[in-house]
């Protein structure tokens, strides 16, 4: 286990220090060492056993640390503090000479997934974005917790096993966010950090699974009547709040919907102080011809007060995972759209969100995009094609790659 320890900028673009531990398996100390694909846990630290679980199946892990108390603006939290420290970690690890870049799943729940979809967003190449139960609108997300809070800290409050852990969580939470966006929800940073505002940039393959039941990320934000189930959406939330997921994602979703495993647990009959027992969920591992997104929403019943899920349950996005690194970064994962967001990365222009900071420094974001430029053109020729053929349509002004550079990695010669 290696311990990372590295400087990051906060929202505002005031430096703070993080922490990360990676996991590498023995089999690295070979020569020479096999190619060994990446598990990149955003936004929450993965518990060590986790951690060496996922190790011995063949993965190197990587996970950012638990930020210590007041150490990052707003707040510990990653659906507060936002993605920058996985950001300043992905460049840390992409550059590392035993990884290979296009060989890394960016994964996560909850904020942590949502923390996954906006670094997957961030990334290129990448090889897969796992998220469970991910937030994917932040207004709607804002409007559903403030609208919330009242009933988790009434007193008395609601007799029910979830209240402290959603009091822990919840109330500071909305504290971090309004000091980040402020209190009015059509502020523009709260529509500005929401994955539904950046899809066209997440070109890799996408997993994600959702639950009916959720009370926390309410199902709404991924699409309204969701194979027969009922929308719920509010029309006191602000106007951004109805953009819902599958809207965006259009055709290239491919969206399942599964029952719950025999024999799960419900989470009313456990104890939820204690370490709870989950039930594996098998997840789909191959999309319908011609979707990047393989959404999953596991049939719970519909949303009541408490968590994420009704049952204990893991779901598994590992044969997906899988399958996609089998088939390698496909030629269309470099898009216009990407193209130009790398293209701002390269010169330092915000991309994520227009007066807040998320860029690293100027140097380590050159440095990543030529380094997953080179990464995906050196994948075949159609890959190098691809990329000559987008640069080309780039205006003027924004064809600032270095010559010798945009000339290797077209495949003319230097």
């Amino acid at each position: 286990m290696i311990t990372l320890r590295f400087t990051a900028e906060d929202l505002r673009g005031a430096t703070y220090e993080a922490t990360a531990r990676i996991f590498v398996p023995p089999v690295l100390a070979q020569e020479p060492s096999p190619p060994v694909p990446v598990w990149f846990n955003c936004g929450y630290e993965l518990p060590e056993p986790m951690a060496l679980d996922r190790v011995r199946r063949g993965w190197i892990v990587v996970t950012p640390c638990e930020p210590a108390p007041d150490s990052v603006f707003p707040g510990a939290n990653p659906l507060v503090r936002g993605p920058n420290t996985d950001f300043v970690l992905a460049h840390l690890v992409r550059g590392m000479p035993f990884v290979d870049p296009a060989a890394i799943v960016y994964a996560g729940g909850s904020a942590g997934g949502y923390a996954a979809l906006l670094t997957a967003a961030e990334a290129f190449p990448a090889a897969v974005a796992a998220a469970t139960v991910p937030i994917v609108n932040l207004t709607h997300q804002g409007a559903h917790l403030f609208a919330a809070l009242p009933t988790v800290t009434a007193d008395p409050p609601p007799d029910h096993p979830a209240v402290p852990v959603l009091r822990a969580v919840l109330v500071p939470m909305a504290e971090g966010l309004r000091a980040a966006y402020g209190e009015d929800l059509t502020g523009t940073g709260w529509s500005a950090h929401s994955p539904v505002e950046h899809v066209d940039r997440i070109t890799c393959p996408v997993t994600a699974v959702f639950s009916t039941a959720d009370f926390l990320v309410p199902l709404d934000q991924v699409g309204g009547g969701i194979m027969g189930l009922p929308s719920v959406a509010d029309p006191s939330h602000p106007e951004h709040a109805s953009v819902r997921l599958l809207d965006v994602l259009g055709d290239r979703a491919d969206v399942r919907l599964t029952p719950v495993p025999p024999g799960a647990p419900a989470m009313e009959d456990l104890d939820l102080t204690q370490a709870v027992a989950e039930t594996p969920l098998p997840l789909p591992d191959t999309p319908s011809d011609g979707s990047s997104w393989l959404i999953t929403v596991v049939d719970e019943g519909p949303a009541e007060f408490g968590g994420h899920w009704r049952h204990a349950l893991a779901p598994d996005h590992e044969p997906f995972a899988r399958r996609a690194l089998t088939e390698g970064v496909r030629v269309d994962q470099l898009t216009r759209a990407k193209l130009d967001q790398l293209l701002d990365r390269h010169r330092g222009t915000e991309w994520l969100a227009p007066g807040f900071s998320h860029l690293d420094r100027p140097a380590a974001e050159r440095r990543d995009v030529e380094r997953g430029l080179r990464a995906y053109c050196a994948r075949s020729p159609a890959h190098a094609r691809r990329f000559a053929e987008l640069y080309a349509e780039v205006g003027e002004d924004s064809r600032l790659l270095p010559d010798d550079l945009v000339r290797a990695l077209a495949g003319s010669p230097a």
